[in-house]
């Protein structure tokens, strides 16, 4: 008498076979390890191969093996790990494009596996899961925690979503020339010609780009840029009495606008204007960059470009995807930011 079927074998085996656990270039293991992986007999899985044999699924190569289907194994990425090197409660920009990532990953019925805890998986680890068809690939946010020459000798797809640092990689990330450039015909357009900025470290990539745009916009218009209007303003220091910035903003001649890379920054710019009295637009006209890192920019009405962390996170996803299932690295993808309108920006005082 025919055995009969182990329903539950069956789907086990075949989710298996789908998720992509099992090389689709070669044979099934033998009847003999998936009933000791399984911890069945050999008759239960020699009866759920069969059915999946009548699916479609399988095909037996006569005294070779059974093997997936070839209009079967198309390769699809399923999971991927996703690092971030740290992580805070103010991480507003990270939370977005985390967003991003799991409605991307949702869209293909794949599983992202978040981490977050310092440090990374050895490279050998990485590779034994990749191996082992535990992930399919990486995507790291910002930078990755695991030396890029390792990486690529891997053989592992891998991804930087959000890359603000100078180095070779596929990645999805923002145009920060182009923002730059953006910013200062924006102030341009309102009439302004004495403009400075708020910046950060300037032997940074994300700052160097954004302040070589925004020079190269002004320039267009025969404007120059002051070096003495370029304040580097750390994300955790507070402007005082006696900094660049109060001396600059206490001057008869100050700027009559700036761009702030980074809205934080202009956070910062509002507040000092503040001490001295100075109305923004009416005395200064401020333009920002991300539209995440103030969670106050709406209500101080701060016009900005905004960050498309959605967008990089989702683009990271079809970067890896493309990448997992062609064998080949894609070519990254870059956004330039849509100007946000609201009121922080008015043509210069008489």
């Amino acid at each position: 008498m025919p055995r009969k079927p182990n329903q539950e074998v069956i789907d086990s085996l075949r989710k298996e076979i789908l998720s992509g656990r099992y090389d689709h270039s070669s044979f099934l293991p033998s009847e003999r390890q998936l009933a000791a992986d399984f911890e069945e007999g050999r008759g239960v899985i020699r009866t759920a191969l069969r059915n999946l044999c009548g699916e479609g699924l399988l095909e037996i190569i006569p005294q070779r093996g059974i093997c997936i289907r070839k209009e079967r194994r198309e390769k699809r990425l399923r999971h991927f790990l996703v690092r971030q090197h740290s992580f805070s409660r103010d991480a507003h920009e990270t939370f977005g494009i985390l967003v991003g990532i799991c409605d991307a990953a949702s869209r293909n019925y794949a599983e992202a596996i978040l981490s977050f805890c310092p440090p990374c998986p050895d490279i050998r680890e990485l590779v034994a899961r990749y191996r082992r068809n535990e992930l399919q690939g990486i995507i790291f946010i910002e930078r990755p925690d695991t030396p890029a020459e390792q990486l690529n000798s891997s053989g592992i797809p891998w991804v930087v979503a959000n890359r603000e640092l100078a180095f070779d990689a596929v990645f999805s990330g923002m145009d920060f020339r182009s923002i730059g450039r953006l910013a200062g015909q924006r102030l341009l357009a309102a009439g302004h010609r004495r403009i400075g900025t708020v910046t950060g470290p300037l032997d940074t990539f994300i700052f160097k780009e954004m302040l070589a745009g925004f020079r190269g916009a002004l320039a267009e218009e025969e404007v120059l840029l002051n070096p003495d209007w370029v304040i580097p303003l750390g994300s955790d220091s507070v402007p005082g009495p006696g900094g660049k910035l109060y001396g600059i903003l206490s001057s008869p001649e100050r700027p009559t606008a700036f761009f702030a890379m980074r809205d934080h920054r202009a956070a910062k710019l509002y507040d000092a204007c503040s001490r001295f009295g100075l109305k923004i637009p009416q005395d200064l006209s401020v333009i920002g960059y991300d539209d995440v890192s103030w969670p106050l920019a709406e209500a101080h009405g701060l016009t900005t470009i905004r960050q498309e962390t959605h967008a990089i996170g989702s683009s990271s996803v079809e970067l890896l995807k493309e990448w997992f299932e062609t064998g080949t690295p894609p070519k990254s993808r870059v956004f330039t930011g849509a100007l946000v309108e609201r009121s922080s920006i008015d043509k210069p005082s008489a």
